[in-house]
């Protein structure tokens, strides 16, 4: 009922203005141009005003929603995110009795680059396992479907194993297999240029 008010309000400035139209005829047979004139831009006028209004107040932003949700996917909410709310509480409470409930969370979104990114943060930063941490991104390399991500797991592994875990041999050995499996892609690239020649 509402879109269809919306409709009758879009359409009437129309309606309104091809009578006016139709009226204006008769001044400009009497040879009164001016007043015709006159009045069909006062409609005009009318018509334009009222039309820029329902644009500004209806068609922008439910374009914007639509737009917004093609861009996006969805309305994304951190929120509503089961994941990141997830998150969230472990890092609110320091609860690693959760976080076996949290990998079986990133299990059932394993295409996810988030999913693996927060649970290797979680475990890196939040629990101090970085092992563990590399191992998750290990894992989410494998179950992600975009090359980008692959190597950027592998890359963030890599990174993880020099710096927190002082294995410069591992990290040069991730890097390699980033470089080789994914060569065109910004973190392969990037990988490339980090391993020791």
């Amino acid at each position: 009922m509402k879109k269809l008010f919306r409709v009758l309000l879009f359409l009437l400035p129309l309606a309104l203005f091809v009578i006016v139209v139709l009226r204006v005829r008769v001044y400009f047979d009497n040879e009164d141009a001016r007043t015709g004139l006159f009045i069909m831009f006062g409609a005009l006028l009318v018509l334009a005003v009222w039309m820029g209004v329902m644009i500004r107040c209806w068609v922008l932003p439910a374009w914007g929603r639509f737009v917004g949700e093609r861009v996006y996917m969805s309305s994304y909410s951190p929120e509503d995110d089961p994941l990141v709310a997830m998150a969230e509480r472990i890092r609110h409470e320091h609860a690693r009795e959760l976080l076996a409930e949290f990998e079986q969370l990133v299990q059932r979104d394993s295409s996810r680059p988030r999913a693996w990114a927060e649970l290797a943060t979680l475990l890196a930063d939040e629990f101090n396992d970085p092992a563990a941490a590399v191992q998750a991104m290990l894992r989410g390399a494998k179950e992600v479907p975009r090359k980008e991500d692959k190597a950027l797991f592998l890359c963030r592994a890599a990174h993880m194993r020099e710096s927190r875990m002082h294995d410069s041999v591992g990290a040069a050995e991730l890097y390699a297999e980033a470089a080789d499996k994914y060569p065109n892609t910004a973190y392969g690239r990037k990988a490339r240029a980090s391993r020791p020649t």
